[in-house]
């Protein structure tokens, strides 16, 4: 009799599990993904970006009146970031970034950090290009950014950097392979260790996005210590000798 109960509750709970896959497959499909984009600051939390408590995520940042930061008219209207499916298409493909657009971005950490970016110039930064997208393949993905910002003198209109980044994540973090997950717990098992390790692909985009601000404005304080003269030394009348 016993064994007959335990496979009874196999096959009933095998049942509810049927039940319920479709049910968790189609909240995943519409469920999206939060790209979440600042410019990261190294060893302290303080300035962070990224932490609303010390600066809310919409705010407007003003105007550094060193730098002009315009666009190019291609990326008007263009999401923050795409996401090209293999099987999830309820979910949304156009992403939109919680602290605002690269523009938003560059000028706020202009206006936060303005003792970091010290020059004696007026500076034109324009975003020539700027793509990030994440593309489903069934059995792989691949997470991407591409990001083309030029910086010029705009008295001399003389080229001060050239900036260009490209990077990309491959990884076998898929919808096809969380469906396959989702159906067995042996599957979420091995799963699950991967997704930790590789990250999903909201951690990708949001990894690649910010690596490529933080090396852009690294690249940009180089530039502008270059380019930026020294005060010049006051100098000094010898003792006992009147001024001319």
């Amino acid at each position: 009799m016993k064994p007959l109960i335990l496979r009874f509750n196999s096959i009933r709970a095998r049942t509810n599990l049927l039940r319920t896959l479709p049910i968790l497959l189609l909240l995943f499909s519409f469920s999206c993904i939060a790209v979440r984009v600042y410019v990261p600051k190294q060893g302290t939390d303080q300035f962070d970006t990224g932490n609303v408590d010390n600066l809310p995520q919409f705010a407007v940042p003003k105007i550094n009146p060193r730098f002009e930061v315009t666009q190019s008219a291609e990326l008007e209207g263009q999401p923050f970031a795409q996401r090209i499916p293999s099987l999830f298409f309820l979910a949304p493909n156009r992403l939109e970034n919680e602290y605002g657009s690269v523009k938003t971005l560059i000028e706020r950490e202009l206006d936060r950090n303005r003792e970091e970016y010290k020059t004696d110039k007026r500076i034109g930064i324009q975003i020539r290009d700027f793509e990030l997208k994440t593309t489903d393949h069934c059995i792989e993905s691949v997470s991407g950014i591409r990001l083309n910002v030029e910086v010029i003198d705009l008295k001399s209109k003389e080229k001060l950097l050239d900036f260009r980044h490209e990077d990309k994540i491959e990884s076998n973090v898929t919808d096809c392979y969380f469906t396959l997950a989702t159906g067995t717990i042996l599957g979420w098992l091995v799963y699950m260790p991967y997704l930790g390790f590789r990250g999903n692909r909201e951690d990708q985009l949001n990894f690649l996005g910010r690596v490529a601000l933080l090396e852009f404005f690294e690249m940009l304080k180089q530039s502008l210590a270059q380019k930026t003269l020294p005060p010049k030394p006051s100098r000094k009348q010898p003792e006992g000798v009147l001024p001319l």
